[in-house]
């Protein structure tokens, strides 16, 4: 571990590790602030509406830096120490042991990063925080990424149908993992989850499980 990561570094994987955000670094000098401005980037989440300067954006980290209920951390490279993302566990509920996690990548694309920041979270919540269950809502047209999060053991759980609007209307896929699932999947790896793009290739499932969902429930419901 190099000294820059290991002064900087509060989880760590093989392709990235996580840090508290460092406003300077990240938001005042870096790009935090136009992933949020980016068309693209935001194209599947409710932001990109407003546009967000890097003093907005500024407050915001500080201000969920010192929320209680909140954590938010910064997705850094390891092979670069480039801020990549960022990940963040919010309404932690310490009583009910339960939270929602979110991720929002940036421009610079590192296969393999956005998962492996997931499941080091997701570990974070249920080995240290001591919570049972996490939850998760994504765009319809993010099927192949839900389809990831079945790789460490997140499953569909619901189907929210016209949640959003942005030109159309669309739908959100509940996703979510207890810890009981968590460990169960944490047990039955011989060998450490391998984050590498022909793993995730190979293992992740070809078909889009968000229309077999939603087909599934319009069956269910139909007259």
């Amino acid at each position: 571990m190099d000294e820059m990561m290991a002064n900087d570094s509060f989880l760590v994987g093989d392709i990235v590790y996580l840090r508290k955000p460092d406003i300077q670094r990240d938001v005042l000098e870096g790009e935090w602030h136009a992933w949020f401005n980016d068309q693209e980037i935001t194209k599947y989440l409710i932001h990109g509406v407003f546009p967000i300067s890097r003093q907005d954006e500024a407050k915001y980290v500080e201000d969920q830096v010192n929320n209680k209920s909140t954590l938010l951390l910064s997705i850094i490279q390891k092979e670069t120490h480039k801020h990549i993302g960022i990940i963040s566990l919010k309404s932690i509920d310490l009583i009910n042991r339960t939270a929602e996690i979110g991720i929002v990548m940036g421009s610079y694309k590192v296969a393999g990063a956005a998962l492996e920041a997931m499941y080091l979270l997701t570990s974070h919540a249920f080995e240290r925080l001591n919570l049972i269950r996490l939850s998760a809502g994504q765009h319809e047209k993010l099927w192949k990424w839900i389809n990831l999060l079945e790789l460490i053991g997140y499953r569909i759980e619901g189907y929210r149908k016209q949640a959003g609007l942005r030109g159309e209307t669309y739908d959100i896929v509940l996703t979510g993992i207890t810890a009981d699932d968590y460990y169960r999947f944490k047990n039955e790896k011989r060998n450490p989850v391998s984050f590498s793009p022909e793993n995730l290739s190979k293992n992740r499932r070809p078909e889009n499980l968000t229309l077999i969902v939603r087909d599934f429930l319009e069956r269910l419901y139909k007259d």
